[in-house]
């Protein structure tokens, strides 16, 4: 499966809004499952972690600017060309950290994705009033269980216009 440098942008960028991870991890994280490839790409990522325990904090800073201030922005071929290589390392980062992020992305926008989406979504919100949830938490949960029924919707709808056509 052929994963476009924007849909994995956009999980990049999904990942990062969560509030447990920063640049900083997100850059950890991602160099850690890049240097476990093998073979890999030869790209300018540089080991942070060493056996010992010690960090090399140029070398994560380093990395940092590549991935999130360079390559990220895919302004040239080049970019676009490195970051297509460090994709796999983004997305078993991903994976390992949020699930969910991933799922998103691998799976695309399936019918079956988005009614587990839904179900997941609308069990969260009905069972919140009656774990006592606060009002905020529960109009978060009711939001979040009418996005996904409207992304089923939509889904749904793309799926039948493509088959009509």
């Amino acid at each position: 499966m052929v994963i476009s440098n924007e849909k994995v942008m956009d999980a990049l960028n999904a990942w990062l809004r969560l509030p447990t991870v920063t640049q900083e991890y997100a850059t950890r994280v991602i160099t850690s499952e890049f240097l476990a490839q093998y073979p890999r790409p030869a790209l300018a990522i540089h080991r942070i972690e060493f056996d010992d325990g010690t960090i090399d904090f140029a070398a994560w800073r380093r990395n940092r600017i590549n991935i999130f201030q360079r390559w990220r922005k895919l302004e040239t071929p080049e970019h676009q060309d490195k970051f297509s290589a460090l994709i796999p390392a983004i997305l078993e980062a991903i994976r390992k950290d949020t699930p969910e992020v991933h799922k998103r992305v691998t799976a695309g926008e399936s019918i079956e994705y988005l009614v587990a989406r839904l179900m997941k979504e609308s069990t969260e919100a009905a069972n919140a009033p009656l774990l006592g949830a606060s009002l905020p938490d529960f109009e978060r949960e009711c939001d979040e269980a009418i996005d996904a029924l409207w992304a089923l919707r939509n889904g749904y709808r793309r799926k039948f216009q493509r088959c009509d056509q």
